[in-house]
């Protein structure tokens, strides 16, 4: 959300040039199914292979330590692939409640698009097809995808499926050139130091310094006068019960990351508990 409004903020004004540091591991993946769907593949073993990748994805976006409910998931989908061709082999209709119909309705959606040849274009095109979809994988998948720019390698792997098309009239190979843009990129990113305007959470701040520190919280969704939700807090819900210790530190961490000064926007209606009186 912060990285949105800085690349288009309100009432005119000039864009913010920034960088983010975010986990790698489900926007990357997340990219590459992305860029699978891009191809518009329509082989038999095409929907097989979608599954594949979005399985790889539920194990990958946790990093080393994949969640429970995750790998349960990625174990569900391919019991219901089997389940799904062997439908088919045996002419008969797969399952009405078979959670592989909904992926491959979006997968379908996106084989009926016309993309243009302007990869911004498209790749937005296929991510709000898979944002809108039912498939609740690849919604989920779409919201990670909003991170690969955030990790700047719209450079080199625009300029990858442009040629594509060029070459091709179509993205044939736009995953293998989201893998290779991915994998240079890790090569040559370093560990340099950072500059101007950064956005990352409260843990990749942890050994940083930077000259000013501004943390931002969300805000409650409030429906008739009735908080219903109340997301991206430093403490969860914002409710006092809930701060722990670690959250305290974490908010301690942060604060001090700054050299000179230190900004903290909070809900004017519910401010963060940590910074009420009577609170250490």
């Amino acid at each position: 959300m912060v990285s949105d409004t800085f690349r288009k903020p309100f009432g005119g004004l000039p864009s913010i040039a920034h960088s983010a540091m975010v986990d790698m591991e489900g926007p990357i993946l997340a990219a590459e199914t992305l860029a699978y769907l891009m191809q518009q593949a329509t082989a038999s073993n095409a929907l097989a292979e979608l599954v594949e990748l979005i399985c790889s994805y539920l194990h990958g976006r946790g990093g080393n330590a994949p969640g429970k409910t995750d790998m349960g998931d990625a174990k569900a989908l391919r019991s219901a692939l089997e389940r799904w061709d062997a439908a088919h082999l045996a002419g008969k209709q797969p399952a009405a409640n078979s959670i592989i119909r909904a992926t491959d309705s979006v997968r379908k959606q996106i084989l009926g698009l016309t993309l243009t040849g302007d990869p911004d274009v498209d790749w937005v095109a296929v991510r709000q097809v898979l944002a809108a979809g039912n498939c609740a994988r690849l919604k989920a998948i779409a919201e990670d995808i909003r991170n690969v720019r955030l990790l700047e390698r719209g450079t080199q792997l625009r300029h990858g499926l442009v040629q594509d098309w060029r070459e091709n009239g179509s993205y044939g190979n736009a995953l293998e050139i989201t893998r290779r843009a991915f994998i240079q990129d890790h090569f040559s990113a370093g560990q340099k130091p950072e500059t101007g305007v950064v956005v990352m959470n409260m843990h990749k701040a942890k050994g940083k310094q930077f000259d000013e520190v501004i943390i931002f919280e969300g805000w409650p969704v409030v429906i008739k006068k009735k908080t219903v939700a109340n997301p991206d807090r430093i403490v969860p819900t914002n409710l006092i019960e809930a701060a722990s210790s670690q959250h305290r530190q974490n908010f301690r961490v942060s604060v001090t990351r700054a050299k000179q000064r230190t900004t903290i926007l909070t809900p004017r209606g519910d401010p963060c508990v940590l910074l009420l009186d009577g609170d250490d």
